[in-house]
């Protein structure tokens, strides 16, 4: 069997329990076709980068698995055609970790994965580069 994780998005006007109950039928599925459910994790309602399908929210889910291609080819196609599902990745990885996922860990940095953070450090460097250059122009005019 291969390690498998799976993302999902599930729509906004959806309730948690509504998309935990989603992510429990998934994980059912994976179970009683031979594969095992390492972990699954809901991550909340997050704001998506871009509208899709007219949410700008969306409720994210995750699913460690060992699974088989057969496995993983069906259930691609059960989240292709579930209406409640906006967008899914299925990845195969080499060995699942153990620290909390990356979701999960952003929720301390804000609420666009820390892109708020990193835009501003490259604005403040951005910023600091031109004073040096500034500086040091005028270091070579006063010379």
């Amino acid at each position: 069997m291969t390690l498998y994780e799976n993302i999902f998005i599930g729509r906004q006007d959806l309730s948690q329990q509504q998309i935990e109950a989603l992510g429990v039928g998934l994980g059912l599925y994976i179970s009683q076709n031979g594969g095992t459910v390492v972990r699954s994790e809901y991550c909340g309602l997050r704001k998506l980068a871009y509208p899709i399908k007219k949410n700008h929210k969306g409720h994210y889910y995750i699913i460690q698995m060992k699974a088989t291609g057969a496995i993983v080819a069906e259930l691609n196609r059960n989240m292709k055609i579930n209406e409640d599902i906006i967008r899914h990745l299925i990845v195969k990885v080499d060995a699942f970790e153990d620290k909390e996922n990356l979701i999960s860990q952003a929720k301390t940095y804000g609420d666009d994965l820390g892109t708020k953070d990193v835009g501003y450090r490259a604005a403040n460097s951005k910023i600091d580069m031109i004073k040096e250059e500034n500086s040091e122009e005028k270091a070579e005019t006063e010379e």
